[in-house]
């Protein structure tokens, strides 16, 4: 299986490599292709713990735990993506960062030689066969926050000769909910592997990003982690609201800077005057647009309501407990699947909605305008799910010790 794998694998590199290069930097990043193939040398780190998070936010979901583990261990993390290593030196100024080699099995070995860490903690749904079932010959790994979508599990399942061997090669899986311990069960042999501590988001994002802003008294309309069309949808719906709403402001954070030009464009053509983050703190004109990265999180204390991206586009969803942690009430649309279980159980709260169509969008951000605020204590719930991965974790490194 290996052998065949690492064949196909060169073959998807061959056609992947010049587009992933070309792509990468024309968005300004650099490639890392020499840091994917080990064309290093380094020294092994002593008392080591190595944690694999794809890109930003991954890094966020897990730092709590990274930050813990600090403390007693050195930290090697690696990523996958150029925004993902950008993110993670400033992030976690205290790890080792490294891009994860390409899928090879030799790569693969040549890292965990270099390095030598006593065990690998993967972010959410990282799994790469040569990756997984090459370290586990080394060291326990450990599924984190563990996430199978419906549709990853009809493609497990579909491959699941492949699969199987690359699951069963997981010394344990820490999933954050029910429906992704079902799935996993149909997918690995030894059943006691799974544990259900719930979703890691719910306790990292309450690392609140503190950050200079000036709302000048206005009610804020925060649109985070947005794409291409959502925008143009939180505009049209701005724009009618601003008319009953005359002191109602927009923060609008496009998930992918690379876009900013495009974005900018767009709330000119809606009559709009903005003002970009990078250029100034206080909040002046109707439109807000934050041109950072890593800051959004800091934003939310000063919103009245809010509106999260990849819900209206065909994404899935992004991270809507930032600002629910915060007690703002969060409005998304109907492409949720990412975060259906944080949904699902949030929304007994009434502090999260999911709409269909703009005018529900509107209607609802309206409503929420008006309501009374939130004031939801949410501590014992994170420090439930934070204990509960410290357990599990702690065990294996003593049994590994």
């Amino acid at each position: 299986m290996k052998y065949i794998y690492n064949f196909l694998y060169f073959l998807f590199l061959i056609i992947f490599l010049p587009i992933f290069y070309v792509s990468t930097k024309k968005r300004g990043y650099k490639t890392g292709i020499k840091e994917r193939f080990v064309l290093y040398k380094d020294k092994p780190i002593e008392n080591c713990l190595w944690f694999h998070c794809a890109s930003v936010g991954e890094i966020n979901t897990l730092f709590p735990l990274i930050e813990h583990y600090s403390k007693n261990f050195k930290i090697l993390l690696t990523v996958s993506s150029p925004r993902g290593k950008d993110y993670a030196l400033k992030k976690v100024p205290f790890a080792k960062v490294r891009y994860l080699p390409f899928d090879f099995s030799f790569l693969i070995k040549k890292f965990v030689k270099m390095y030598n860490p006593k065990n690998l903690i993967v972010g959410e749904g990282e799994f790469w066969f040569g990756f997984i079932t090459e370290s586990s010959k080394f060291m326990p790994v450990i599924s984190a926050n563990t996430r199978i979508s419906p549709k990853s599990f009809k493609n497990y399942k579909k491959y699941e000769f492949f699969y199987k061997k690359l699951f069963n090669s997981i010394t344990k899986f820490l999933v954050r909910s029910q429906q992704d311990k079902q799935f996993l069960e149909q997918l690995i042999d030894n059943k006691q592997k799974i544990v259900v501590c719930g979703d890691m988001k719910l306790v990292s994002s309450s690392v609140k990003k503190e950050i200079e802003f000036d709302k000048d008294n206005k009610k804020i309309l925060i649109a985070g982690s947005t794409h291409n069309p959502e925008e143009e949808i939180i505009l049209k719906v701005f724009k009618e609201l601003k008319k009953e709403i005359p002191d109602l402001a927009l923060v609008l954070a496009p998930r992918h800077l690379e876009r900013l030009e495009e974005v900018k464009e767009l709330v000119k053509n809606f009559g709009f005057d903005y003002d970009l983050r990078t250029e100034t703190k206080k909040l002046q004109k109707d439109v807000y647009i934050v041109n950072t990265l890593g800051e959004l999180s800091g934003f939310y204390k000063y919103a009245d309501v809010v509106f999260v991206g990849g819900t209206f586009a065909e994404v899935g969803g992004h991270n809507i407990l930032e600002p629910i942690l915060e007690n703002k009430p969060v409005v998304i649309g109907s492409n949720y699947e990412k975060i259906k279980d944080i949904y699902e159980e949030l929304k007994e709260y009434g502090i999260v909605k999911a709409v269909n169509t703009i005018d529900e969008l509107k209607n609802e951000i309206k409503n929420y305008l008006e309501h009374e605020p939130f004031n939801i204590d949410f501590e014992k719930k994170q420090k439930e799910i934070l204990e509960c991965y410290l357990k599990n974790i702690d065990k294996i490194l003593k049994e590994k010790l």
